[in-house]
């Protein structure tokens, strides 16, 4: 393959998966501008991976997310402190739709944040399985092949983060746990 046509290649690739990788950055650390910093540094470290092709990387995008995991680790490893909490943005630009009260949407956040928190106590295979389950909304097969899985391993991976999410959130009712994908 020709440089110009790993150029294309890759190019190509980074057109496909941009959103995606954006949106697990976001997912993982919740800081748009960290987000994308590490998102343009991780394409950077897998075209210099695969200088000739991105073909040369058996599995890609898969290669992409742990060097976007990886970057994001590496950050609050050097940083030593934790990010302040970014204020959550939405297509609301911040304004309050007339039928939401305040106490309505300081409800709503805080269980924002404490699902965040009990998310991130699960091991890593397991937030990953949540991350595309319920954030991209993947069937578990798909997130299974994309995470290099098996289908069981993965039903029993999610079985498992679920109980341990029920166990640290709890449940309202048995209506809620029967409610599972």
């Amino acid at each position: 393959m020709t440089p110009d046509d790993a150029e294309r290649a890759f190019t190509e690739f980074a057109r496909t998966h941009s959103t995606r990788a954006l949106s697990y950055a976001l997912f993982c650390c919740n800081n748009r501008p960290l987000a994308e910093d590490t998102v343009q540094e991780a394409f950077v470290r897998t075209w210099k991976a695969g200088p000739n092709s991105v073909d040369q990387i058996s599995h890609p995008y898969a290669y992409l997310r742990r060097t976007i995991r990886n970057l994001l680790v590496d950050f609050h490893r050097t940083a030593q402190r934790r990010l302040e909490e970014v204020a959550w943005e939405d297509e609301r630009d911040g304004q309050l739709p007339d039928s939401c009260n305040v106490a309505e949407e300081a409800t709503f956040r805080a269980m924002g944040r404490d699902l965040k928190a009990a998310v991130a106590t699960l091991e890593e295979i397991q937030q990953d399985l949540i991350y595309y389950i319920y954030y991209e909304q993947f069937p578990i097969r798909a997130a299974s092949r994309t995470l290099g899985l098996t289908e069981t391993t993965a039903r029993r991976y999610h079985q498992t983060a679920l109980s341990r999410l029920r166990e640290i959130i709890g449940c309202d009712s048995e209506e809620d746990q029967d409610s599972g994908r």
